[in-house]
């Protein structure tokens, strides 16, 4: 269990990051219905899902190492990739990546 409340949301994000990526990997034709896309999206489904496996060993990492420089540095994007996300119409992600970019900030600014 990580010894702080920003470690928790970041490897919170990891995790679930990990396993939305493995989800979509397995299953890219979730991704696709989910999101509203063309069949033919399905190889850009494929290597989002590895960026998002990838995005959540980091995470969990970072988390571990309990990287606070890291920490703060994922909140300005998370909220950018949340406003496009909005846009795009996808608005669980957006939700979810901008919620814990909040989350994140909130964390570190009251430990």
């Amino acid at each position: 269990m990580p010894s702080s409340i920003p470690r928790a949301t970041i490897l919170a994000f990891g995790i679930t990051s990990f396993a939305s990526g493995m989800a979509s990997l397995i299953s890219p034709s979730l991704m696709i219905e989910s999101l509203n896309l063309p069949a033919g999206a399905i190889p850009a489904v494929k290597g989002n899902a590895l960026a998002a496996i990838a995005m959540g060993i980091y995470y969990t990492l970072a988390s571990y190492q309990n990287n606070t420089a890291f920490f703060m540095a994922t909140v300005p994007m998370r909220l950018l990739t949340a406003t496009v996300f909005w846009a795009q119409d996808w608005k669980a992600a957006s939700i979810w990546e901008g919620a814990g970019a909040v989350l994140t900030a909130a964390a570190l600014f009251l430990s």
